[in-house]
């Protein structure tokens, strides 16, 4: 069986007594490899740096994680890499020594298969009864994931590709897996990640791109309805990109062309 899995660049067990694993006191992101580079890789980076110095753990180092990748990912085929980052070995107690060391994992699994009709005819997307609470760590893609694996519960149709989750105020922040955006003419709108919620890579570079495409966008808030009014509504994440939705609830939307047209801006970056 080929390695899935580095700690601090050896294959090796976990400690049970890594934070991570006793409090889920880390941060993490996910990546496609392909021809065993890393996609994106300086945003997803740059994003590892402020998410470590967010919760005050010091970064690794970027020349570190891409040794690991090299070790790990041996073959050109197409594969997911997830990168996280532990404050390190303590003992029991929310209290930590100031001299802790972090760790850093990188695992390696399989690409998913997205079904060609996602990509052609866009998605469905669920709409979640569980609400997220506010976070002093908003913005920040930490361990503590426990919402959204109480949200994803909800359903097990295969029809739905994603959950959008909605704050206590009823405001849209995001989706389980992804962050939303929807089109209301030559105008992008994208939920602001001020008081909780991730700010996703794919997110970041769509906002970078879509002035290319002739869209402004612009951070706000909204609630589910006004989603529901969009002439469009798109998803994005690092391993599918931006897929367009074709339905919530009720509401349907015809086939569009914008989530192809960011996809081919998002590959030109990676160039």
């Amino acid at each position: 069986m080929s390695k899935q899995f580095l700690i601090n660049g050896k294959f090796k067990n976990i400690s049970p007594f890594d934070r991570a694993f006793q409090y889920g006191d880390g941060i993490f992101r996910t990546f496609v490899v392909e021809n065993k580079k890393p996609r994106h890789w300086k945003y997803h980076y740059k994003k590892i740096v402020e998410d470590c110095l967010a919760i005050k753990i010091k970064p690794p180092k970027e020349k570190e994680l891409l040794s690991d990748i090299h070790s790990l990912f041996k073959t050109n085929k197409k594969a997911v890499g997830k990168i996280i980052i532990s404050r390190g070995i303590s003992e029991r107690g929310y209290k930590f020594n100031k001299d802790i060391l972090h760790n850093r994992f990188l695992i390696k699994t399989k690409m998913p298969s997205y079904p060609k009709a996602s990509f052609k005819s866009g998605v469905n997307l669920f709409v979640c009864k569980h609400k997220l609470n506010l976070s002093i760590l908003s913005g920040v893609k930490h361990l503590n994931r426990l919402e959204n694996i109480v949200a994803r519960q909800e359903w097990s149709s295969d029809q739905y590709a994603d959950g959008i989750l909605l704050d206590h105020d009823g405001h849209v922040i995001e989706c389980i897996s992804s962050n939303i955006f929807m089109r209301v003419g030559k105008i992008i709108y994208t939920p602001k990640i001020s008081h909780v919620g991730i700010k996703g890579v794919t997110r970041e570079l769509f906002i970078l791109v879509s002035d290319q495409l002739g869209f402004k966008v612009k951070e706000v808030t909204f609630n589910l309805n006004k989603l529901l009014e969009a002439d469009e509504v798109l998803i994005t994440n690092s391993l599918f990109g931006v897929l367009q939705v074709k339905k919530i609830k009720n509401r349907s939307w015809q086939q569009q062309e914008s989530a192809s047209l960011f996809n081919q801006l998002l590959e030109n970056l990676n160039t």
